[in-house]
């Protein structure tokens, strides 16, 4: 029959009979259960992998000025202000978007206003698609 007990001592085989052998037996089942532990698989790629982690510590000790020296320069990338020789490109610009886009957008809602709903259903879905494909190729 099985009977409780209360600590590690004072284990028997049969009540009133102490053992003294079950604690050595314990003993010796936890250094054989260690021995084969110890040259398991996954304890030899654990330490594997502690020691190249270590390795990949002391080798990043080396590179550990050449990062800041990057830091430093990108936060101060800019030492002179670069100056673009063809200034009439933004001028053209300005006029396209404030004279050129207006009058092709009032010459398309006219020749639209002529066709009745067809035109109203080609400017509205013409503008969709050129939406769409200007989308598509920002996406490329």
């Amino acid at each position: 029959s099985s009977h409780f007990c209360p600590r590690a001592g004072d284990c028997s085989i049969a009540p009133g009979i102490p053992s003294l052998a079950l604690p050595a037996l314990r003993a010796e089942a936890l250094q054989s259960t260690m021995a084969v532990m110890s040259s398991s698989l996954p304890v030899l790629v654990l330490r594997l992998a502690a020691v190249a982690s270590s390795v990949l510590a002391a080798l990043g000790q080396s590179v550990r000025g050449a990062t800041e020296t990057a830091v430093a320069a990108a936060e101060y990338p800019m030492t002179t202000v670069p100056t673009n020789p063809n200034s009439n490109l933004a001028i053209a610009a300005l006029v396209a978007s404030a004279v050129v886009v207006p009058a092709m957008g009032i010459g398309a809602m006219l020749a639209a206003k002529e066709k009745g709903w067809w035109g109203a259903c080609c400017l509205i879905s013409g503008l969709i698609t050129l939406l769409w494909a200007y989308c598509a190729y920002l996406a490329l």
